[in-house]
């Protein structure tokens, strides 16, 4: 899921990417988000991107914590069925990514793989949460 949102006339930038596997004897779902070095690092953007010029690839520490808020929803979200959602890629931007950019990216993900694991259409679901933004 890749985010692009102006907001305050910054444009907020993150992209993540999911895979989850169902644990049919387990009782919770374990969110993973590896990270890895803090920002400024001046690493080479070039991870493609839909949505503008193109991000670094990876989930650097900063952002880790607002992917997992994103992930684990607000305490309305339907639960997950028991298993491990994991985040297995990532980009950002050093000057457009921001917290919340990345906690809206876990949100998206949440929608789409509990759309997936439902049967319902995962792009209608991506268009329903980001209308709500």
């Amino acid at each position: 899921m890749e985010v692009s949102r102006a907001f305050g006339g910054m444009t907020m930038r993150a992209l993540l990417g999911a895979e989850f596997s169902p644990d049919p004897l387990g009782t919770v779902t374990i969110f993973e988000v590896p990270f890895g070095e803090p920002m400024g690092l001046g690493a080479v953007a070039g991870c493609g991107s839909e949505l503008g010029r193109p991000l670094v690839a990876g989930l650097p520490r900063d952002f880790a914590d607002a992917v997992l808020d994103g992930l684990a929803g607000d305490t309305g979200a339907e639960a997950l069925p028991a298993g491990l959602l994991r985040i297995d890629r990532a980009g950002f931007d050093e000057t457009g990514s921001s917290e919340m950019a990345f906690k809206l990216a876990g949100g998206l993900v949440r929608r789409v793989v509990d759309a997936l694991l439902h049967d319902d259409d995962p792009l209608a679901a991506a268009r329903a949460a980001v209308s709500g933004w």
